[in-house]
């Protein structure tokens, strides 16, 4: 009998230790297992930008430029109005191509980057009633935006499309800044826009659209009719917006074909870029 304990407890033991390395082994080939997935997303972080259509600039081919603002002058005014925080995104070599050639034509430019100025653009209950119905007074914040939209002749929206539609940040800075009696009014025969004689434009870098650069019918035989359907969708949704302000709408400057950041001609390709972009500021501006 004793012996027969002895055994069992033998084997229990045997069992037991065998289950411990078993779980050890696991453990390791779970924690191994992990540290590959780590590595595998840390390699992907590191080029998801030449795989994808949101491009950074490599950093020696960031242009950067400050344009010199508004003055009292009697020369044209364009006013860029930005929202994206990546200085050394494609989208922002956009903006610094365009005011640079804005400048160069004897336009005076006056950036607005929203992340710069801390521009909140959430309508709190305080400001809701003044967006909406121009009920009391605007904030000093907003007070400062309109100015420098009451100055401007152009008013450039720039930043990377999501959802195809205004980054959040812009979207808050139109609702809040064009507010009702300072954008447009009531009328008896309805809405009156109050920003005579301005016009606006978007400048947006994209993906996904087709393929296209530029606006309607600047597609280049990748998917030319998806191309044409977003860029008329977005004509739609602009001319809205103007007819309310009572401005122009000058159309857009859509990129939808942004250098890989793996191209082994991503320089020239970039600069390609920067032409085309210029060639269609001189067609719709100049």
């Amino acid at each position: 009998m004793k012996k027969r304990l002895i055994a069992i407890m033998l084997i229990l033991s045997l069992v037991v230790a065998l289950a411990g390395c078993a779980a050890s082994e696991n453990s390791k080939g779970e924690e191994n297992q992990q540290q590959s997935k780590n590595t595998d997303s840390e390699a992907g972080a590191s080029t998801a930008d030449g795989e994808t259509s949101a491009s950074l600039l490599p950093e020696d081919l960031v242009k950067e430029y400050k344009p010199k603002g508004f003055t009292d002058g009697e020369a044209k005014k364009a006013m860029f109005i930005v929202g994206d925080p990546r200085k050394y995104s494609v989208n922002y070599d956009l903006v610094y191509t365009a005011m640079k050639h804005f400048e160069e034509k004897g336009v005076e430019v006056e950036l607005r980057d929203l992340y710069d100025i801390n521009f909140n653009p959430v309508i709190t209950k305080d400001n809701f009633y003044y967006a909406k119905d121009g009920a009391g007074e605007p904030s000093a914040e907003i007070k400062k935006e309109q100015d420098f939209v009451t100055k401007a002749d152009y008013i450039i929206f720039c930043y990377p499309n999501w959802h195809d539609t205004p980054t959040a940040i812009v979207k808050g800075y139109m609702e809040s800044v064009f507010a009702k009696q300072f954008a447009y009014r009531d009328t008896q025969d309805g809405l009156e826009g109050l920003l005579k004689d301005k016009s606006i434009y978007t400048i947006m870098n994209a993906g996904f659209l087709g393929g296209g650069r530029g606006y309607i019918g600047d597609g280049v035989g990748i998917d030319d009719e998806a191309w044409d359907e977003y860029m008329k969708a977005f004509k739609v949704f602009d001319d809205d917006t103007a007819g309310f302000w009572g401005v122009q709408n000058k159309g857009r400057f859509v990129n939808d074909r942004t250098p890989a950041n793996n191209s082994e001609n991503y320089k020239e390709e970039l600069e390609k870029l920067r032409e085309d972009l210029v060639k269609k500021l001189d067609k719709d501006f100049f």
